[in-house]
């Protein structure tokens, strides 16, 4: 079994985390005997996967947290070296640091250059460690942890890997002794290109409410004679479905009433968007009252306005001295932007400006203890 990357959603996951993903590899290899690698994603700290790789290697599980000193280090043999049947080239994701050297006054189009040329080495190296391996006839499947360009994004759960979104590779980066390239971090399953050569296996659960009409799935690759010879899907069923609703003011209680999302074995979690809510609707407490008794739980509401809000402005001929000017003065800005919100009364209006100015005052007092604070020689 193979996991690219994003073991945890975030760098330090709680302990009950920790307890989940520990008794999961030994329940797994209690079960199956089957070898397991697993790389590290943007989401994941190197430190704290490779802290017990030492141990998880003695029950056949191999961590990959960083791209290592000897690029060969990545590249394991299963299920033993003296037998092996697949090799597997576990390239955890990669950082800007591991793929490019950093200059004063790179453009846009030397930084995407360099992080592809770099994505492409890291692979090219990575590639001829495994060319004994492919005289033999064992096939390779590499593993990876990046944007493909072409791919399918889920913008509310997941992050730009690379400055600005500027390290999507084609799939000319992987080279051609791969015969499988199983891809993290792109949540929706899918393949890239035209073959089923390189794919994304997708998240195993939905990790965003824009994710909740989506199929998930493990990808399971058939290798034999030297090459793969097949990949199919097997579909996963989630504990608890994510249903996200659009429904019109208007229309709350009737659909809230009525409505149902599909079940699951946990109560599903919901998304309102209200559309055409009137100003200063207290539209998230009106949705919970009336969901109160159904049997899902609502854990967003959102307001969609079908029309955006006036932007600020600068008079007619004013030039970048007035806009600078008007920057400086923060209080005034933010009673210009109060000015053009339609939904808070008159009450709402002076508790934001106090609660403004509280930040604001915060802000400040932190900008001179910076510039006051003394400077200890070493």
């Amino acid at each position: 079994m193979v996991v690219s990357g994003d073991v945890f959603d975030s760098a330090y996951p709680p302990q009950s985390a920790l307890t989940l993903y520990y008794e999961f590899l030994s329940e797994l290899r209690r079960r199956t005997r089957a070898s397991v690698i697993l790389t590290a994603g943007n989401h994941d700290s190197p430190a704290v996967l490779e802290a017990p790789r030492g141990l998880l290697s003695s029950i056949g599980v191999h961590v990959i947290g960083q791209l290592p000193k000897k690029i060969r280090d990545i590249v394991i043999p299963l299920p033993n070296a003296e037998a092996p049947q697949v090799i597997v080239v576990a390239l955890p994701f990669l950082r800007d640091r591991e793929l490019r050297e950093g200059g004063i006054g790179q453009g846009v189009e030397e930084i995407r250059r360099n992080l592809t040329e770099g994505i492409r080495r890291v692979h090219g190296q990575a590639a001829q460690q495994t060319l004994e391996w492919r005289k033999r006839g064992i096939p390779i499947l590499a593993m990876g942890h990046l944007t493909a360009a072409g791919g399918s994004v889920c913008p509310e759960s997941e992050r730009e890997i690379h400055i600005g979104g500027l390290g999507a590779v084609g799939e000319d980066c992987f080279p051609a002794e791969f015969d499988y390239v199983a891809l993290g971090h792109l949540h929706r399953p899918q393949r890239i290109g035209q073959s089923d050569r390189i794919r994304y296996s997708g998240s195993p659960i939905p990790l965003s409410f824009s994710e909740a009409n989506d199929v998930k799935e493990m990808r399971i690759v058939d290798f034999g004679e030297g090459r793969r010879v097949g990949c199919h899907a097997l579909r996963l069923d989630v504990e608890r479905r994510l249903a996200q609703w659009r429904i019109p003011f208007d229309q709350l209680a009737l659909h809230l009433k009525d409505k149902q999302p599909a079940p699951s074995p946990l109560k599903p979690w919901l998304e309102v968007i209200v559309e055409n809510a009137p100003p200063g609707a207290p539209i998230f407490q009106m949705v919970q009252d009336l969901a109160r008794t159904r049997p899902f739980e609502v854990i967003r509401v959102l307001n969609h306005r079908p029309q955006a809000l006036p932007q600020l402005q600068l008079p007619d001929g004013a030039g970048l001295m007035d806009a600078t000017s008007v920057l400086e003065a923060p209080e005034e800005v933010f009673d210009c932007r109060l000015a053009v919100e339609q939904e808070f009364g008159e009450e709402d209006r002076a508790a934001l400006r106090t609660a403004f100015r509280e930040l604001l005052d915060l802000h400040q007092e932190s900008i001179r203890h910076e510039e006051t604070e003394p400077v200890t020689a070493l």
